[in-house]
């Protein structure tokens, strides 16, 4: 059930940006992919690395400052009559220190995720929390490149991540 109006939340959340950013003549939305690499702290230590693509995301932007990006990421394996699924649907608020896309854009941006797998009859998800500070780079008039570092709390463990992507505006 607590998953369920997690997801609702969410649902909420990333449906209600587009309609407000339209109307008050905010920037175009951003679309983007990240490759990524996640280092697991303390016990719940590893490294997983997700090239080219860890994850899709759509910025709306609410202001010039502030976006809300829904993002999803999906892994899937088959082999040996078995199936390792790996997913995690979020959403995140960016606030840019400086509104032009020109420039060199900082940002800070807090995040809720919800994270799952499924393979080998066993099932589980559960929800992450952190914050992340990056740069977006302006390559082309419509096309950025984006850098981030980030800190997520997991159900008792902890993460450290990297992300490195593209972001395209529509406009």
């Amino acid at each position: 059930m607590r998953r369920l109006l997690s997801l609702a939340a969410l649902s909420i959340l990333t449906l209600g940006a587009p309609a407000s950013a339209q109307r008050s003549g905010n920037p175009s939305p951003e679309i983007g992919m990240d490759a990524g690499i996640s280092f697991g702290l303390g016990n719940g230590g590893g490294t997983l690395v997700d090239i080219p693509v860890q994850q899709i995301r759509m910025g709306f932007f609410v202001s010039p400052a502030l976006s809300i990006e829904p993002t999803f990421g999906l892994h899937s394996e088959s082999g040996g009559g078995a199936t390792v699924t790996v997913y995690n649907i979020g959403a995140g608020a960016l606030y840019h220190f400086s509104p032009s896309r020109a420039a060199n854009q900082f940002y800070i941006r807090p995040f809720i995720q919800i994270a799952g797998f499924s393979g080998g009859g066993v099932s589980d998800s559960q929800a992450r929390f952190g914050v992340g500070g990056g740069l977006k780079i302006p390559l082309r008039d419509r096309i950025a490149s984006r850098f981030e570092a980030n800190f997520a709390h997991t159900n008792g463990s902890d993460m450290l991540g990297l992300l490195a992507g593209l972001s395209f505006y529509t406009r």
